[in-house]
């Protein structure tokens, strides 16, 4: 068959979608059920076949919204199989990190996707059904430049606040950015506008 059809067109059966090997037991942070290893491309992640979520960590991610040339076989791959317990996800519900059980923060990607991703900066990240692919096309529609563009706009304006701020003698910050370790970094540095994006995503949870 080929990649990304959902049935064989000779004998009409369905699609299967191949493993990834893995030994390590996970279980879904939404239904607890264990989660199997699957091959996204030439991608490994895990998925839940009971809710269909999927279990990636922050660099798989980042390799998957760059895979354009394979962007139609993973979306294809996972539209191919129903999952057999569709969850509900309207709901806010935090969720505990499979691996360590800690509970994971809630942080919308690249903060202006819409798709709320559950982020564990130590492992990994969670996303339900259907949000990878939505991922996938915000990433292929130009999203990215959108927000990095939004988030420079963000940054110029912060340092123009502050800057006007620290030369008030009588501001109460004059003086707390030093005094707290504050950081001033315009500018992305070696890493990628995605790689940032996710590191930023990542780097919320060090105030929690």
């Amino acid at each position: 068959m080929f990649v990304g059809s959902h049935f064989c067109a000779q004998c009409g059966a369905e699609a299967t979608r191949p493993d990834a090997q893995d030994d390590t037991s996970l279980h879904c942070p939404r239904c607890t059920e264990p989660m199997q290893s699957l091959m996204l491309g030439e991608h490994a992640v895990r998925e839940c076949a009971e809710c269909g979520g999927l279990w990636v960590n922050s660099e798989m991610l980042q390799r998957l919204c760059n895979a354009r040339e394979t962007m139609s076989i993973i979306t294809n791959t996972l539209a191919a199989r129903k999952p057999t317990s569709p969850s509900r996800t309207d709901a806010v519900r935090y969720l505990d990190c499979p691996r360590c059980s800690k509970l994971m923060n809630r942080v919308n990607f690249a903060k202006s996707s819409g798709v709320i991703m559950d982020v564990c900066k130590t492992d990994g990240v969670w996303l339900d059904r259907g949000e990878l692919q939505r991922i996938v096309t915000f990433v292929e529609q130009g999203g990215m430049s959108d927000s990095r563009e939004q988030e420079r706009e963000r940054l110029v304006a912060e340092q123009r606040r502050l800057t006007v701020l620290q030369s008030q003698p009588s501001s109460p910050l004059v003086g707390a950015v030093p005094s707290r370790g504050w950081t001033w970094t315009p500018t992305l540095g070696n890493r990628t506008p995605l790689e940032q994006l996710l590191w930023d995503a990542l780097d919320v949870l060090t105030s929690h």
